[in-house]
C-alpha cells in the first residue's frame, strides 16, 4: 500500500487552508503535546566479538590478531544475512605488576568484529564458529531494525496526530470556542530506542555451542507538539473579590 512521507501528511493536514491569525485578533493561543507510542519486538541482534593476543613481541601479537579478524571477517561475511564489519583496534604494553622494569615484559593487541542480522539463529551459528577460530564474544544486544521502524512509524504518527487534534478540540470546548486553527505543528521521536543488552559472555568451553537468547521487546514513541489558535471563546468575567 502506498504511503505519503511524513512531511506531506503534516503539510496536507496542517498547512492548507486559511492565512495564520495574528497575535492581537482575539483568539486564544493553545500549546498542545500529543503521544503515541508501541511496544515492538526487537528484531535486530547486535554482536562483538574480540580478537585479542598477548606476545613479548609487538609484531606477534599483530600479526595473530590480523590473520583472526582476517579469517573472521572473511568467514562472516559469506553469509548474506549477516552484516560485518572491523571496530576498534588498540595495542598497548604490559608491565611488570611491580614495576620493577621500565620496559614491557609484553604487548597486547586487540580489535573487534561487529555483527549484524535479523536471522538470530543463523547469527548465533555464526558467532560458535568465530569463537572456534579463536575470537570471543564480548557483548550482544537486540534492537528494532531501521525497516521495522519505518513500518511502524508513520501509523504511530497519525495515532499521534489525532490524539492532537481531539486535544485541540477539547481544550477549545472547554473555553467555549467554536473553531480551532492549527498553526505550528512538529514531529518528534525518541530517536531509536536503547538497545536491549545481554551480559558480557565467556568464550563457549565448546566451539559449536550456541547461547540460548530472548530479544525481548522496545517501545517506539511519536510525539507531535505544536500551537493552535482558538476562535471564538466566550470572554470570562473576572471573579467578584468582594
Amino acid at each position: 500500500m502506498f504511503r505519503l512521507p511524513f512531511a506531506l501528511i503534516l503539510i496536507a493536514i496542517f498547512c492548507a487552508g486559511a492565512p495564520v491569525a495574528s497575535a492581537d485578533d482575539g483568539s486564544t493561543l493553545l500549546k498542545i503535546t500529543a503521544h503515541a507510542e508501541s511496544e515492538i519486538g526487537n528484531d535486530l541482534m547486535t554482536m562483538h566479538l574480540k580478537a585479542e593476543r598477548r606476545e613479548t613481541e609487538v609484531a606477534q601479537a599483530t600479526a595473530a590478531v590480523n590473520q583472526l579478524m582476517r579469517d573472521g571477517l572473511e568467514r562472516a561475511m559469506r553469509v548474506p544475512s549477516i552484516e560485518a564489519r572491523s571496530l576498534g583496534y588498540s595495542t598497548s604494553p604490559v608491565y611488570d605488576r611491580d614495576r620493577s622494569r621500565t620496559e614491557p615484559v609484553a604487548w597486547r593487541v586487540e580489535q573487534s568484529i561487529e555483527l549484524k542480522s535479523r536471522d538470530f539463529d543463523r547469527l548465533t551459528e555464526m558467532a560458535a564458529e568465530l569463537q572456534g577460530l579463536g575470537l570471543a564474544i564480548t557483548q550482544i544486544h537486540f534492537s528494532i531494525s531501521p525497516e521495522t521502524r519505518a513500518a511502524y512509524q508513520q501509523d504511530l504518527l497519525l495515532e499521534a496526530i489525532r490524539k492532537w487534534q481531539r486535544i485541540a478540540q477539547e481544550m477549545g470546548a472547554a473555553i467555549g470556542a467554536s473553531h480551532i486553527f492549527p498553526r505550528k505543528l512538529r514531529m518528534a521521536d525518541d530517536g531509536f530506542p536503547m538497545p536491549r543488552p545481554m551480559l558480557a559472555m565467556r568464550a563457549m568451553e565448546e566451539a559449536d555451542a550456541a547461547p540460548a537468547l530472548e530479544a525481548g521487546r522496545s517501545t517506539l514513541r511519536v510525539t507531535v507538539s505544536g500551537e493552535a489558535r482558538a476562535y471564538g471563546a466566550a470572554t470570562l468575567r473576572t471573579l467578584d473579590r468582594r
